[in-house]
């Protein structure tokens, strides 16, 4: 069996045993089928039966990609929508002075894209992964089809969509209502473990995109952790110390209601 060594073949595997597994001729091989159960919980397909999801992704494969490779541009072709399974992916567009402007980081485990496939043709902004990742990319032609002749799946999946996307809609009308204080406070709360008392967390991304997230400049960003020092909170690089969890909770509600849970 012959591998494609690169990012853009796939292995020929073609048997069941071989869901999940890799061509063992080449270790540069970096393309694995992918498992239907994998994704069956994302919002796209929560109403969609699992044998139906398995036909309708037919030979959709999981592929390692490297950090800053992009995927796709703003105004090129959506031609296909992805399903980040692990690693993070930035989607961004860029001002008119060719700064990035970060919409979203996408965590695992998360579809995206879907949206232009379905509406525009086109993407609205841009897709960079910021570290190694395994997507699947799953072809508009192919899926569409198969859309097409189940109507039935078409319509759960376009109810499923449209309740995500209000979601979304009151992420961000709630995030453009915050104060800074309140933004990067409950970020740091995020990712702090349950309870009261001390802890120590890393953040998962570099300030500059943390800052991007959350609406603001870098520099902005400096001044909130700057501070947040006077309430037990200190970062060195990527490390945040917290002295209470409950003091920052309680920051946190003061400056507009956060979740105190």
């Amino acid at each position: 069996m012959n591998c494609s060594q690169g990012y853009g073949r796939i292995c020929p595997l073609r048997t069941p045993t071989d869901t999940g597994q890799r061509c063992r001729a080449a270790k540069g091989c970096r393309r694995r089928r992918l498992d239907p159960e994998q994704i069956a919980d994302l919002p796209i397909f929560e109403r969609m039966p699992r044998d139906a999801l398995g036909d309708l992704l037919g030979g959709a494969a999981v592929e390692r990609f490297p950090a800053h490779a992009m995927l796709f541009e703003a105004g090129s072709p959506a031609d296909a929508f992805y399903i980040l399974l692990s690693g993070r992916v930035k989607l961004f567009a860029l001002t008119e002075d060719g700064k990035e402007s970060i919409v979203e980081v996408v965590e695992p485990v998360a579809s995206f894209a879907e949206a232009a496939m379905f509406a525009s043709g086109c993407y609205p902004v841009c897709a960079e992964v910021i570290e190694e990742a395994e997507l699947v990319r799953v072809r508009a032609e192919p899926f569409l089809a198969g859309l097409r002749r189940n109507r039935d799946l078409a319509y759960g999946m376009l109810a499923a969509l449209s309740l995500w996307n209000r979601h979304l809609k009151q992420e961000v009308r709630t995030l453009r209502e915050h104060s800074p204080m309140r933004r990067v406070s409950s970020f740091i709360l995020s990712l702090a473990p349950p309870g009261e008392g001390q802890a120590v967390i890393e953040l998962p991304l570099k300030k500059m995109i943390i800052a991007s997230r959350l609406g603001m400049e870098p520099e902005s960003l400096s001044r909130v952790l700057g501070r947040l020092k006077e309430f037990g909170v200190h970062t060195r690089g990527r490390t945040v110390s917290i002295d209470d969890v409950a003091r920052l909770r309680r920051l946190c509600a003061a400056e507009g209601g956060a979740d105190a849970s």
